[in-house]
């Protein structure tokens, strides 16, 4: 065992782990050790002082998290804290760019959540908060600096239901890290977005109406195949385009008529069970044969043209574009599907239910009573209305 006797820099420290005879090293300048552990590629920071006629070492931070220069720079507040008998604590970072960026790493390695939400994220971090952000001390981040550097120039840019999204990942990373207790308080902690905009985010506007089903199902005749199916199973159920991309042969339970969703492709992380109407089992009876025709013999309803993979949502959000044209997206289909479920008067709870939206444990209690044969018949009721404007794939079917 030997101690090494260095001027601190990160440098330094690491010519010193080369020689695995030193386990501690020190600066004669500053009250700090640093201990290495048995791997060597770990440590641990301690301020050491004299009280009493003893030495007192206080653990204050772990290497390499805490860097040289961030432990350095931090010492006169862990001297302040020491000599008032306070809990010692370093932060982890100075800056916010050290915390976005180990929220960022955090977040794409994050596997509970998805592929779209890991992007948004990082697209957040990287585009609009390390820009603005990064080089601002921990210790002088609050109300006034949000609001001058972040929230008020991307509000003159974006809508203000963009600005809230971007200043929740901000709000999520620092509470993510205080609560691992990289840093000893969360300077936004007692903000919340309506501190800075108090204006209500309206609601967007539907891109379809109830009359404009005529026109949309007789654009569903000339889209390609996929395209009309991908649209009209939306449109059918109120499915979210990223389930609907992702449907399997498998979730289909043919003989009881009907389709499971699994948790794990659903936003909500519910299972979601749909009945399949006597249009919808001719539709996909007719829709696999076409597969099966063309040579297609994997698992999914909408396979990508490249990978042994569902489509992705790229290829998903443009076979919507074949039929809207841009005028509309997938999910104005889910709301155009609520609404007329509205008009046709079906049950709230029930229309709830279809669609797959977060219930309350009350309302869980309730729909559990109150599920199957509701949908069902809802779902048929629907379905027929839809026919009755136009005869669905009446052509593709007879073919």
């Amino acid at each position: 065992m030997a101690i090494a006797c260095i001027a601190l820099s990160d440098a330094a420290i690491k010519r010193a782990v080369a020689d695995e005879s030193i386990t501690e090293i020190r600066d004669p300048r500053y009250p700090l050790r640093l201990r290495l552990g048995s791997s060597r590629s770990r440590g641990s920071w301690y301020l050491v002082t004299n009280k009493d006629g003893k030495a007192s070492w206080a653990k204050v931070a772990n290497w390499p998290l805490v860097s040289a220069k961030a432990i350095i720079d931090d010492l006169p507040t862990l001297s302040i804290q020491h000599r008032q008998d306070q809990s010692v604590k370093v932060n982890t970072w100075l800056s916010c760019g050290g915390l976005l960026n180990w929220y960022l790493t955090r977040s794409q390695a994050d596997t509970s959540l998805s592929i779209k939400r890991r992007r948004n994220i990082k697209c957040t971090i990287v585009k609009h908060l390390l820009p603005v952000l990064g080089e601002v001390m921990l210790s002088e981040l609050n109300h006034h600096k949000v609001d001058e550097l972040l929230i008020w120039p991307l509000q003159a840019r974006y809508s203000i239901g963009s600005v809230r999204q971007y200043y929740a990942v901000l709000r999520k990373a620092f509470k993510q890290a205080t609560v691992l207790k990289l840093i000893s308080d969360d300077p936004l902690a007692s903000l919340s977005f309506t501190d800075f905009i108090a204006t209500p985010i309206a609601t967007k506007p539907p891109q379809l109406q109830a009359t404009d089903l005529p026109k949309l199902l007789s654009d569903l005749d000339t889209a390609s195949d996929s395209a009309a199916l991908l649209v009209f199973i939306m449109l059918a159920y109120g499915t979210r385009i990223g389930e609907t991309r992702l449907l399997k042969w498998s979730y289909y339970d043919e003989p009881n008529a009907k389709l499971v969703i699994p948790a794990n492709i659903t936003k909500t992380q519910a299972q979601l069970t749909i009945p399949i109407s006597g249009l919808m089992a001719d539709i996909l009876r007719w829709h696999k044969s076409m597969q099966a025709a063309a040579g297609y013999r994997g698992g999914y309803l909408f396979p990508h043209p490249c990978r042994n993979t569902g489509l992705d949502e790229r290829g998903a959000n443009s076979l919507v574009k074949q039929v809207s044209g841009g005028e509309w997206t997938a999910h104005d289909l889910r709301k155009l599907a609520r609404s007329c479920w509205a008009d046709l008067g079906i049950d709230y709870m029930v229309a709830e239910q279809m669609l797959n939206h977060s219930m309350t444990k009350l309302d869980q209690a309730y729909i559990h009573t109150y599920l199957a044969d509701q949908k069902r018949e809802a779902i048929e009721l629907w379905h027929k209305h839809l026919l009755s404007i136009h005869h669905l794939f009446a052509e593709r079917i007879c073919k």
